[in-house]
């Protein structure tokens, strides 16, 4: 065997603690910007969120930002689409263009996202869906998103 110098072992310990550095580096790196500051904390909820039950159907929906607004019924999700369209109010009032959620199931039916004057668009989904689907559920092709 060979004897270590003093100097061979500082000299080893110091790379591997530089190759322990890099390592724990880059983890941090690829783990995301915040990982290094601990969990991250949620977003907060959005008021608009809900998960209930509906004519015996469980409905969830979370508002996310960038439109990327998601649905599940009875834990399948359904795809859904944003469109501008023309709506014309039952009521006789001017029609006016808004964004709208269209679906594999609502496809011909717009339901307007919430805004303004349009609170819980979709919730109203969720409920319309269920009331189109009667005993029937999602299948996983309800997940696919499409676009127009």
């Amino acid at each position: 065997m060979t004897d270590m110098k003093r100097r061979d072992v500082l000299r080893y310990s110091a790379a591997g603690a530089v190759t322990a550095a890099s390592t724990l580096f880059g983890v941090q790196a690829l783990a995301g910007p915040n990982s290094a500051q601990g969990p991250e904390k949620a977003a907060p909820n959005d008021p608009r969120d809900f998960d209930e039950t509906y004519k015996g159907k469980k409905i969830k929906g979370k508002h996310n930002s960038g439109g990327k607004d998601e649905l599940h019924i009875n834990n399948r999700k359904l795809a859904l689409t944003v469109i501008s369209t023309l709506f014309v109010p039952e009521d006789g009032s001017e029609p006016y263009v808004a964004m709208a959620y269209i679906s594999a199931i609502n496809h011909y039916d717009p339901v307007e996202i919430d805004n303004g004057k349009n609170k819980g668009g979709l919730k109203k989904l969720a409920r319309k869906v269920v009331d189109m689907l009667g005993d029937l559920e999602l299948s996983d092709e309800a997940a696919r998103a499409h676009s127009h």
